[in-house]
């Protein structure tokens, strides 16, 4: 895309242009200016498609809000570590637990960041596992169109796919999730996935993450992903019941 004056005449390093000239073993070269990379990493973040409510996410305030459970700090830092390495590192990550445990949030603050932070030019993605699922779904007249909502995430650098296993799918929509998953993990990309669905479901009748997307796609992600495990209560609704108890400002 080509930048505009009005991106850039602020700027007293290129004065509008979105390139410098500097200096190297006596020959004078051009190079982007920085105000241009900070363009390109914020609209980086802005194609990724993240929702609006998700948007204030961060690292930074994720809040570890019950002491008495572990697995939040233990999240956050090997969140953080994951967003430290990448592109350094060849797993992705597994975020697992109940509803409300802050998953979608570290995910989403983890592809921010790798946005915001790394290299310009690394292209994320943001889906939600149901809405990708309808939007497939809608496809089922064989026209081709299903690829072609699947290329952007297949071919992404860095995607988040949230709520994996969520609502009712079709073996034939399985197919095209096992194709995203499979295609991504040929290709050595990295994906943070997110689930309500556990390895070792606690309760006689519960559903594990293979009962809802098939032990071909757990076995991909096993190979591809790091599991982190959060275990604790729904922040939400204790959030709601300290305010309607007085106890929450």
């Amino acid at each position: 895309m080509t930048e505009t004056a009005n991106d850039t005449s602020t700027c007293p390093l290129c004065d509008g242009t979105g390139w410098t000239l500097v200096l190297e073993d006596g020959v004078e070269i051009a190079r982007r200016c920085e105000c241009a990379e900070d363009r390109l990493r914020r609209r980086a973040v802005e194609r990724a498609h993240i929702p609006d409510r998700y948007r204030h996410c961060t690292l930074d305030d994720f809040e570890l809000w019950n002491p008495e459970d572990p697995t939040l700090g233990k999240a956050l830092r090997e969140v953080q570590e994951f967003v430290d390495l990448f592109p350094n590192t060849d797993k992705g990550l597994v975020l697992m637990g109940p509803v409300g445990t802050g998953k979608t949030h570290l995910a989403v603050a983890a592809l921010q960041q790798v946005l915001a932070e790394k290299r310009p030019g690394v292209v994320g993605r943001f889906a939600d596992f149901t809405s990708l699922v309808l939007e497939i779904q809608m496809t089922f007249d064989g026209s081709g169109g299903s690829r072609e909502i699947l290329k952007p995430l297949v071919e992404c650098d860095l995607l988040v796919l949230d709520e994996l296993g969520a609502g009712k799918t079709s073996p034939w929509v399985m197919d095209l999730l096992y194709y995203l998953v499979n295609s991504r993990y040929l290709e050595n990309r990295l994906t943070i996935f997110t689930t309500n669905y556990s390895d070792f479901p606690k309760k006689a009748g519960e559903e594990s993450l293979t009962d809802r997307v098939s032990q071909r796609i757990r076995s991909r992600l096993w190979e591809m992903c790091r599991r982190i495990e959060l275990r604790g209560r729904d922040y939400r609704a204790e959030r709601l019941a300290g305010r309607e108890g007085g106890l929450l400002r």
